[in-house]
């Protein structure tokens, strides 16, 4: 009997290591495939690639909003935007501490806040993290804040059993400039329409985590710059709390000397032919507004020299 459960033991033990060589190929694999926009987004920040003397930092309103190439052009120096889709402040902040770990210093940043920045919320397409769970620095920033189950966590290729397969070994273009996603789509208000009103919410726990990111930041010498990037005027108009959001963030900009750019009433906010839905511009208005912020960033001298 002993000796049976000696070879059950040798044998799941040998499974197991077979199978995690195979986890560790086949994450390097999805790593690299380009199969789906957010896996794409980690490749240069998780390789060192970004050599950035400007990061984008921010929800999806940062990452289809703000184009870096347009920021390059007229402030002369490279920009990289390293925004979350879906995301709020403190998932912004994890992956933040890991482009720090493997990319050098930025001079400034551009951080999105909007309505949503300083709530809590995490999972959405979380499988732009399994390719990295091998990484021990991406296992500290997100294994305790996302919704991963055990067996995601710790089976290997459990976590996969969803994603195509096939997909993965035909290698897909690159979609992603300097981590922008440019969105070629037409306005649609079906969700601004069925939203009665929008309300500002800051959870204790993110307020804290982005206080000690600020002042993290200050003591580098790296610069800030808070931005409401643009949203039609219909949304922004539905905010009941809208004095509430603008009061906190000032609270906290005049802590850390940041100054804070408004492009909640920017011309475009009032024509849909600039936005694909409420909360979005769509290409042509992202490129309208990169404009208008870099700009107003060299107006400023907020550009690092």
């Amino acid at each position: 009997m002993k000796k049976f459960l000696y070879r059950l033991l040798m044998i799941g033990m040998s499974f197991g290591v077979v199978l995690s060589i195979i986890d560790y190929y086949y994450s390097e694999i999805v790593a690299e495939s380009n199969h789906h926009r957010s896996v794409e987004a980690w490749y240069d920040l998780m390789h060192g690639k970004i050599d950035a003397d400007i990061i984008v930092m921010g929800s999806s309103r940062a990452w289809v909003h703000i184009n870096p190439l347009i920021l390059d052009s007229i402030l002369h120096l490279n920009t990289y935007n390293i925004g979350i889709d879906g995301s709020t402040i403190n998932r912004q902040i994890h992956k933040y501490n890991l482009f720090r770990k493997y990319n050098k210093k930025p001079k400034l940043i551009i951080q999105n806040i909007d309505t949503w920045s300083l709530g809590y919320g995490t999972g959405y397409e979380k499988e732009q993290f399994f390719p990295y769970f091998w990484n021990m620095d991406m296992r500290k920033e997100f294994f305790s804040s996302e919704p991963l189950s055990k067996r995601e966590k710790y089976i290997p290729m459990y976590r996969y059993r969803d994603i195509d397969i096939k997909r993965l070994f035909l290698k897909s273009p690159q979609t992603l400039t300097k981590g922008y996603k440019g969105i070629i789509r037409e306005w649609n208000g079906e969700e601004y329409n069925n939203v009665k009103s929008l309300y500002f919410k800051n959870d204790d726990a993110t307020v804290e985590m982005f206080d000690e990111y600020l002042a993290q930041t200050k003591a580098e010498g790296i610069k800030v710059v808070f931005v409401y990037t643009p949203q039609y005027i219909g949304a922004t108009q539905k905010i009941t709390n809208i004095d509430e959001m603008h009061n906190c963030y000032k609270k906290i900009a005049d802590k850390y000397n940041i100054p804070i750019l408004d492009y909640s009433h920017m011309n475009i906010c009032y024509d849909t032919a600039y936005f694909y839905n409420a909360m979005h511009l769509n290409k042509q208005g992202a490129e309208i507004f990169s404009d208008s912020l870099a700009h107003d960033i060299n107006r400023l001298n907020l550009a690092p020299i």
